[in-house]
């Protein structure tokens, strides 16, 4: 692969070139890469991306690259990407780094199958003045960190604190990753209370709700956390009852022997000992390694309850990839250059499906943010004046659920991730990723392969072509056309 990126940057600057270059690693693994990228600055409107900056874009642009690819030499599509996609022995950037594990294949050929790719394939193409297009995609985002710490409090009711110091953005997944410490505990989720919002509630470190980090990063930090609990559980049994703390399990909010359930104590009567007996136990001493943050926050729920804190120091290396594999099909009106989009399925590769509800809503979300970036999202300026020609959100409108009639269906590998306790990885971004990319390889099939080389494509791009006309995007003209 040589690549070569200009990244228009608005009137700020900043870009995404390298998070692209680092996509194309991670879809298409190539064997040798060279890539040159420039951020320039233009007179236009300040630039943000909604998911996955670099990764998103590149998305769309690769996936009819990629079929065009595969025609070449007479290769099934999805075939071709699941002889050329990451997997768990494979690299991502230009550092060429390890992934934590990685399951596309898996996803790919899972999500043929639900989407019935074979089968629509042999379906006929043309009907009368419509053509059918199908089309498959990857998106991909780094998904997960390490080092952050986890804190929670068994209060002396029995009642389990989890502090989390995670934004809430909308996609609950500051509460999914509390469950890792509630299962750890084996504590009834009616009797958890996640603490979040405000510092002045003593939270912990956390990584911030971006960069679809979530899943991976705080599950791993309650898991720790729940284990510093579990192991002071078991040290206040062994002095108070005998034995030795290996001599003790846990189980219905309880710590009793393993030998004789009858010899235990309570969550709550274990919490009102820590207290007594201070120290780590109820939070005047912390381990060293905890961030400021963090310590100030133990400081202040010392002596209200039996604390667990710690540091993610769990050992691995390599990122966690966050993939998904979008499959559309659209029918294409030739006399309009509009289309419909008949069936979108999209799987992910995201280790354990944390919270299903979530995950699918964020699956959802992410497919028709994809379709705008692919065939609505127009930013368009007069090239005599330089105003801008879509002023308004009826020229250039972000789509919602009502706006794309999208027959989704959804799934997950469901395959653990070896780095992560409960083995799950973060889905955020790559979500737009995968439908932006399935659906620009849907377009570029109903016109046997043709490539625009730029997004959006529009109904009068379209029209343009199927009337022969000499259209085309000139290079670098991003704002104009």
């Amino acid at each position: 692969v040589d690549l070569v990126i200009v990244n228009d940057g608005g009137a700020t600057g900043g870009g995404s070139g390298n998070s692209s270059a680092q996509h194309v690693t991670v879809a298409y693994q190539p064997e040798s890469m060279r890539y040159r990228g420039i951020s320039v600055y233009t007179n236009t409107t300040p630039r943000g991306a909604q998911r996955g900056p670099g990764q998103n874009e590149m998305a769309a642009v690769l996936a009819p690259m990629t079929d065009k690819a595969a025609a070449a030499i007479n290769m099934d599509r999805v075939a071709f990407r699941t002889r050329n996609v990451l997997d768990s022995d494979g690299f991502q950037g230009g550092s060429q780094g390890p992934v934590t594990s990685a399951f596309v294949r898996e996803a790919l050929a899972q999500g043929a199958r639900t989407f019935g790719w074979d089968e629509k394939l042999a379906q006929p193409k043309v009907n009368g003045s419509k053509v059918r297009g199908v089309g498959v995609g990857i998106g991909y985002h780094g998904a997960g960190g390490r080092g952050y710490d986890g804190l929670l409090r068994i209060a002396p009711d029995g009642r389990l604190f989890i502090h989390s110091g995670v934004g809430n953005l909308g996609t609950y997944s500051y509460a999914g990753t509390c469950r890792a410490a509630a299962e750890a505990l084996q504590v009834p989720w009616e009797r958890c209370e996640i603490v979040n919002g405000r510092s002045d509630k003593h939270l912990p470190h956390s990584s911030g709700q971006g960069g679809s980090n979530t899943i991976f990063t705080h599950t791993r930090t309650n898991w720790v956390a729940a284990q510093d609990a579990i192991a002071k559980l078991k040290e206040i049994a062994a002095a108070d009852l005998g034995g030795s703390a290996d001599d003790y399990v846990i189980g219905d909010e309880r710590v009793y022997q393993s030998a004789d359930s009858s010899i235990g104590l309570t969550y709550a009567q274990a919490a009102q000992r820590a207290m007594e007996l201070g120290g780590k136990f109820s939070g005047q001493e912390y381990p060293d390694d905890i961030n400021p943050l963090t310590q100030l926050a133990v400081q202040g729920l010392a002596g209200t309850g039996l604390i667990g804190v710690a540091k993610d120091n769990i050992p691995g290396q390599g990122q966690p990839p966050g993939v998904v594999v979008g499959f559309c099909e659209i029918e294409m009106d030739k006399d309009t250059g509009k289309f419909e989009i008949l069936d979108y399925t999209a799987i992910a590769d995201c280790g354990t499906v944390v919270h299903p509800k979530n995950f699918d809503n964020a699956m959802r979300g992410g497919a028709v943010w994809g379709v705008g970036m692919t065939a609505l999202e127009r930013h368009v300026y007069d090239p005599q004046n330089g105003l801008p020609a879509n002023t308004g959100l009826y020229q250039n409108k972000p789509p919602t659920y009502k706006d794309v009639n999208l027959n989704t269906k959804m799934g997950g590998v469901n395959i653990p991730d070896p780095q992560n306790p409960t083995g799950g990885r973060g889905i955020g971004e790559p979500t737009q990723g995968a439908s932006a990319a399935a659906l620009a390889s849907a377009i570029s099939d109903a016109l046997d392969g043709h490539l625009f080389n730029t997004a959006p494509t529009t109904t009068d791009m379209i029209i343009n072509h199927l009337a022969g006309n000499s259209y085309s995007t000139k290079s670098l003209k991003t704002n104009t056309f």
